[in-house]
């Protein structure tokens, strides 16, 4: 038999669901209820539609993307600037996304330090930034809802944009990253020792 758990509902969703049922158009609570369900269920799914409908902000070509050892991704894009990013191995480890949420922008950030955070049911995981600069953009589709970031961490889940303090500076920073086929063997690398620990 299932378990049933007391829920606490706001008095003025309570409210215009008393006034609903006295316009005779549910002939009960459960069925008022089920309906509003229904409805939830039928939002998320447009949502995640028009997820897919996004127009991506850069194509992505992976092989261009660099690594850090703080699981963030980098590409350079086309203006010059940087848009980072959270790696598909590391968003697959993070279940049960509640928040993601960065420095605004104008923010100056420096590599190695947090851009933001990334909130779970269980922890909090730091996003490090994989360079310094200031922040000119973020993605405010990923802060709505955060869930898509376990959906495609490259393409539409971007995180952040940011515009370099300098190109002398952006080169040492870039070429401390890893290459995709060096992070793939890194990554493999850790996973290796961990079962070797248990």
């Amino acid at each position: 038999m299932p378990e049933w758990r007391t829920i606490r509902v706001r008095e003025g969703l309570m409210e215009a669901a008393k006034k609903t049922l006295e316009k005779n158009r549910y002939q009960s609570l459960s069925e008022f209820v089920s309906e509003a369900i229904r409805l939830r269920l039928d939002e998320l799914q447009q949502s995640h539609e028009k997820i897919a409908e996004k127009k991506i902000k850069y194509p992505v070509i992976y092989e261009r993307l660099l690594y850090t050892p703080k699981h963030m991704w980098a590409i350079i894009t086309p203006e010059g600037n940087v848009t980072v990013g959270l790696s598909e191995y590391a968003q697959r480890r993070l279940k049960g996304i509640a928040g993601i949420q960065t420095h605004p922008v104008g923010y100056r950030v420096k590599k190695g330090e947090p851009l933001g955070v990334v909130e779970t049911w269980m922890f909090m995981f730091d996003l490090y930034s994989p360079v310094s600069g200031k922040i000119i953009e973020i993605n405010k589709d990923l802060q709505d809802e955060p869930f898509i970031i376990n959906k495609d961490p490259y393409e539409i889940v971007w995180i952040a944009e940011i515009k370099s303090n300098n190109l002398i500076t952006l080169e040492e920073e870039l070429r401390d990253m890893m290459r995709p086929a060096q992070y793939k063997m890194w990554t493999l690398k850790r996973a290796r020792m961990r079962m070797g620990s248990i």
